[in-house]
């Protein structure tokens, strides 16, 4: 997400303070999540002014929601990880078909794991977990065993960067010994953890990527999604970023309607000006992810720094993508097991 926060305070602060417009859509998003040109666009042709409202995880918008402080709420963007246990939980909307059209959008970011049929989500853009890399350090990086093995050499050892998230250190732990991080037992995830506690004292952090931290060399191997690899490749051509084997995750962000949105009409006035695809490709340029049209890297325009590095890379394999789904039986072990993991990096 490329910042323009200070650009978002036309629709930001209270998200059901009184606003110009005669109506108003409240929305709870991820920060800089959308275009303010697009937004002033939209308020301009419908009357109906944005007020965003911003998160930072998705367990704080499932604590909104599920709290009266969330009852004002139109449009949410929660991740596909958490999409079953939103509906489940009753905090979304099923949504009318019939009032959105979704032809133009790339099949193989509809029906996904998370929410077949997508009855309660619509996908907003995606990301890629992967590995941004120096080959002059760690040499070429293909599968997941190639990363473990690069981050004990000299000169990478105590240089690398592991993610936040639990399932996303032990997935590639999972998927290389065959196993679905969405259906591993307690005790698999457990067995999958400890190789990675053992690399922990290779790591350097678990923070969100820097760009310029790997651009200078004091982070040459991190697992990281495209465009936070696509900012450190623009300061060091050097680098390079790949989605690694067998599997590695996609995960989609997603566009939902709250339970009891006050404004309903004006929330499907809003997607559907969102699904236009002049505005999926203004989207895209302004993020650096991918939104969800069919064949949107033939129509993002060649002025585009490493355009391809924004959909995966060429010849992405969707087949060998997996998107992780909370599951309340084991989510509780890949967090305790992630406490364990950053305790051993010390």
């Amino acid at each position: 997400m490329l910042g323009a926060a200070a650009l978002m305070a036309p629709f930001a602060g209270s998200p059901f303070a009184r606003a110009a417009a005669s109506r108003q859509l409240n929305i709870y998003s991820w920060p800089d999540y959308f275009s303010t040109t697009d937004l002033r666009a939209y308020a301009q042709q419908s009357g109906v002014t944005p007020a965003v409202s911003t998160f930072n995880s998705n367990e704080t918008l499932f604590a909104k929601l599920n709290s009266p402080a969330g009852a004002g709420f139109d449009i949410v963007i929660p991740s596909s990880s958490w999409i079953a246990q939103f509906a489940k939980r009753g905090l979304l909307q099923e949504f009318d078909h019939s009032r959105l059209d979704l032809a133009s959008l790339d099949p193989k970011l509809l029906d996904r794991e998370y929410d077949r049929g997508n009855r309660y989500s619509i996908p907003k853009d995606w990301g890629l977990l992967g590995v941004l890399y120096d080959p002059q350090v760690t040499g070429e990086i293909v599968t997941w065993e190639d990363f473990f093995k690069a981050g004990e050499k000299p000169g990478v050892s105590g240089k690398v960067r592991l993610s936040v998230s639990g399932w996303e250190t032990i997935g590639p732990e999972l998927w290389m010994r065959g196993q679905d991080w969405n259906k591993a037992s307690a005790d698999q995830i457990r067995a999958a953890a400890e190789p990675v506690k053992r690399f922990a004292k290779h790591v350097k952090t678990f923070a969100t990527l820097q760009p310029d931290a790997a651009a200078n060399g004091s982070i040459v191997l991190a697992q990281t999604h495209q465009a936070g690899a696509r900012a450190a490749i623009m300061l060091n051509p050097r680098l390079k970023w790949v989605v690694p084997g067998p599997l590695s995750e996609l995960w989609v962000d997603n566009y939902a309607i709250a339970k009891h949105a006050p404004h309903l009409d004006d929330a499907y006035g809003f997607l559907a000006y969102q699904l236009r695809p002049e505005v999926q490709v203004a989207e895209t340029r302004y993020l650096g992810f991918p939104a969800a049209i069919a064949g949107l890297r033939d129509k993002i325009g060649p002025d585009v720094h490493d355009a391809d590095l924004i959909f995966g890379g060429k010849g992405l394999d969707f087949s060998k993508l997996t998107s992780f789904v909370v599951n309340p039986e084991t989510i509780g072990v890949y967090l305790q097991m992630q406490t364990e993991i950053r305790a051993a990096a010390g």
